[in-house]
């Protein structure tokens, strides 16, 4: 039972240790590269490199990339396509390394915490039933990227008029679409910004700007900005007025979204049911019945 233990919290301990290593190392294999370059360089070996990158960071990949391929091809490409809405905060191997990581830590806590409340001898059932936690711990990092993928689509819907406002008046002013985009990136931050960015590199190294607006509507995965996208490549493709094609889409940008605010108003007094009855009306019962009740029970025990 000791030993369990030991192993437990020891596994516990080690785990935010990889998960910051992963943080830290969006791209295992591409740093371990570039710190053999460095170490090289200096005269240095592989003492120059950090332990995290030399050894937690390729273990974990490689063993988030076994796990991959154990899993459901659409269960994969899922995962990876919330991991590139979410701005890709990791890779999909590592990912699927921390996905194995909680559901054992979950499993193991429940399977120690039944053995200690058993006496070391618990019941068949109550040691199968750590499945249930298991899927909880899986599921976790899958809602946390949920969350982060919806959460950045609302930051850049958000953003999205604003920068367009802004592409129309340095298109007005005389620039081109390029020199647009790289003003709105030098203005701006967030991760729209960082999408134009991307897309601005892509173009640098001889992508063609059709697909690269295309690759840029698809990572953001917005009907405004996919609309948006498909408008800029017409003008550009037919010779349209680049300027009045902008101030356009901005203006229908800004009534889309003055009509989603009123939406979400309309809504309010649905939202607003339940809080009030099941957090305002039992205090108020409580405030007007309460006084009744005790006379009540005053006058009947007298």
């Amino acid at each position: 039972m000791i030993a369990m233990l030991a192993a437990t919290f020891t596994f516990l301990a080690v785990l935010p240790a990889a998960i910051w290593a992963l943080a830290t190392v969006s791209r295992p294999a591409d740093a371990r590269l570039r710190s053999l370059g460095a170490g090289r360089q200096d005269g240095r070996g592989l003492e120059a490199i950090p332990f995290d990158e030399r050894v937690i960071a390729p273990a974990i990949d490689g063993l988030g990339r076994r796990l991959a391929a154990m899993l459901p091809g659409a269960l994969v490409r899922r995962t990876e396509r919330r991991l590139v809405l979410s701005g890709r905060p990791m890779e999909a191997a590592p990912f699927f390394t921390v996905v194995a990581g909680m559901a054992s830590a979950f499993a193991v806590v429940y399977l120690v915490a039944v053995f200690a409340l058993a006496g070391g001898s618990p019941a068949p059932l109550a040691v199968m039933a750590f499945a249930p936690f298991a899927l909880l711990g899986a599921m976790l990092p899958m809602f946390w990227l949920s969350m982060r993928a919806r959460a950045r689509q609302r930051v850049i819907l958000r953003s999205l008029p604003d920068s367009l406002d802004l592409l129309t008046i340095t298109v007005e002013a005389g620039l081109g679409l390029e020199g647009a985009f790289k003003q709105l990136v030098d203005k701006q931050d967030g991760p729209l910004a960082d999408e134009f960015r991307q897309m601005l590199r892509e173009v640098g190294v001889g992508k063609t700007r059709r697909q690269a607006l295309l690759d840029l509507a698809d990572r953001i995965d917005l009907d405004d900005a996919r609309s948006f996208m498909n408008a800029v490549i017409q003008s550009d493709e037919l010779g349209t007025s680049l300027a009045r094609v902008l101030r356009v889409q901005s203006q229908r940008l800004r009534l889309r979204q003055r009509q989603r605010v009123e939406q979400e108003a309309r809504r309010a007094p649905v939202k607003m049911v339940f809080p009030l009855v099941f957090c305002l009306m039992p205090s108020l019962f409580i405030f007007i019945l309460g006084p009744i009740i005790v006379s009540v029970m005053e006058f009947l025990s007298g």
